[in-house]
């Protein structure tokens, strides 16, 4: 993406990311409150998948990802993985960052319907994320 200053009217080329987390399972209310304010703050897109187990993927400027990662990883998990990341010029995928439901099942009713997850990735252009989140 290129984005121009008005005060100078020079082009300075704006570095995106994509970082893509899998954890063991997302539940807290806590944590994901705070992902979605920091989210807001750093002018960030992207998702939670909570549940068992739990995606995060964050998107926008190539600083504001590192500094998501940063508070992200300062909570404390049983497992949270960068399992994938992705630097590029273009857009981003995603409008804002918001938290997906799909169906669950499970005894406690914590598994998201990951068939319907691959299904919305799919829809976003990005099918092989999957593979790679799941090593499939």
């Amino acid at each position: 993406a290129v984005v121009s200053t008005q005060s100078t009217g020079e082009t300075v080329k704006q570095h995106y990311s994509r970082l893509w987390y899998y954890a063991h399972h997302i539940y807290s209310r806590e944590k994901r409150s705070h992902m979605m304010k920091w989210s807001k703050e750093l002018c960030l897109s992207g998702f939670i998948l909570p549940g068992k187990p739990g995606i995060i993927c964050v998107e926008g400027s190539k600083e504001s990802c590192k500094e998501f990662n940063s508070k992200v990883r300062s909570m404390n998990w049983q497992l949270l993985k960068l399992q994938h990341e992705e630097s590029s010029l273009r857009k981003t995928k995603f409008v804002e960052f918001k938290e997906l439901i799909f169906d669950v099942h499970g005894r406690a009713n914590n598994h998201q319907d990951l068939g319907q997850f691959r299904n919305f990735l799919e829809s976003q252009r990005l099918k092989d994320t999957f593979q790679i989140l799941f090593n499939v």
